[in-house]
């Protein structure tokens, strides 16, 4: 199951619902809301697992099943209030819960069950069953294979210890302790993926110091080994952004993989193609991707078919896309301009 579309509307900010495909590029300037939009996804994610707590707002997400089916699933959750819900299979109700009570199908007794959830929880929270509910076993299961990389926040000491920022990509463990997980196959596509961007390794691996794991990677041209800490910061995160990529698709652990910022901190050169690289070599591995920049070098590879571009108006976050602007899109291609010029120029606006 992926993620088809998405609302939500926290406070007073508005974010208009954005339609998703397999790959999506979410671009816009500085304060657009790229990196709000891409956090509210792990929030909701993080709602439905109970890593979070159900935050007040506004939440509307659809999603289609791996044999086709619409699954809409709506969230309301006003300050001081019980929480409203509502799921829809192929526009038919499933589960109805607002002030006046809380119905649920049953799709074993072909019937609605009157229930009473605790206020400050969801329904699938409290009732899961994969046979009498399986809508509600689809929605957790595409939350628990939900995962955030912060590219920007990727630092060589970022797993070291003591210098740990605490909200890094939602992972369960360090990247460097994955390495030692992975197979043998996808350990040597790592280093010829990671040796396309420009880089010359012959061998990474893991190192236990003081209990924790630490990177090592071993380049051609040099007689030791670097350490994590001698890497530059664009290297180790680009490592270690397909490292954590090829760990969740050998593991079968993503159904959505988000990567903030990505390409942030790299040259021209390996900043296009590491763009290059996960469009191509990930497009078609089953995992939703949904990934945040604005950089000029990654939207020249990326088509803009697959972008959302966000136009911050006031309070509000308008959104241009293939599909609400499908003419604007197609015209622009005979323009002769790069794809950066549709993003920042005032073609979208005219």
């Amino acid at each position: 199951m992926r993620l088809l579309k998405s609302s939500h509307q926290l406070m007073s900010d508005c974010l208009f619902e954005i339609d998703l495909q397999e790959f999506n590029l979410i671009a816009g300037k500085n304060a657009a809301g790229k990196s709000t939009y891409l956090n509210m996804l792990s929030v909701f994610a993080g709602i439905i697992t109970q890593t979070c707590p159900v935050i007040a707002g506004d939440w509307n997400f659809t999603f289609v099943a791996d044999g086709g089916e619409e699954i809409f699933y709506s969230i309301v959750k006003a300050l001081n209030s019980p929480i409203k819900e509502k799921i829809l299979l192929n526009k038919k109700p499933l589960l109805e819960r607002d002030e006046t009570g809380t119905k649920l199908y049953s799709q074993i007794r072909q019937k609605f069950d009157e229930i009473a959830p605790p206020d400050n929880k969801l329904v699938l929270h409290i009732r899961r069953d994969k046979r009498e509910y399986p809508f509600l076993e689809q929605i957790v299961e595409w939350a628990e294979k939900t995962y955030m990389f912060k590219f920007a926040q990727v630092h060589p000491n970022t797993f070291a210890g003591s210098e740990r920022i605490e909200q890094l990509p939602e992972i369960v463990e360090d990247i460097p302790a994955l390495i030692e997980e992975l197979t043998d196959a996808s350990k040597k596509n790592i280093i010829d993926e990671f040796n396309e961007l420009g880089y010359e390794v012959e061998n990474f691996y893991a190192k236990k110091e003081g209990g924790k794991d630490i990177l090592y990677v071993r380049e051609k041209k040099l007689a030791y080994d670097l350490r994590q800490d001698d890497l530059s910061q664009g290297m180790f995160r680009a490592i270690s952004l397909i490292t954590f990529i090829h760990y969740l698709i050998d593991k079968n652990k993503a159904k959505t993989i988000i990567v903030d910022d990505l390409c942030e901190g790299l040259d021209y050169e390996r900043a296009a193609k590491l763009g290059r690289l996960i469009f191509e070599k990930f497009r078609d591995k089953g995992v939703q991707f949904i990934v945040s920049s604005n950089d000029c070098f990654l939207m020249d590879v990326i088509p803009v078919r697959y972008w959302n571009l966000l136009i911050r108006e006031n309070i509000h976050i308008r959104v241009c896309n293939y599909k609400n602007s499908k003419k604007k899109f197609d015209d622009f291609k005979y323009s002769g301009l790069s794809n950066f010029d549709l993003f920042s120029s005032d073609y979208l606006d005219e």
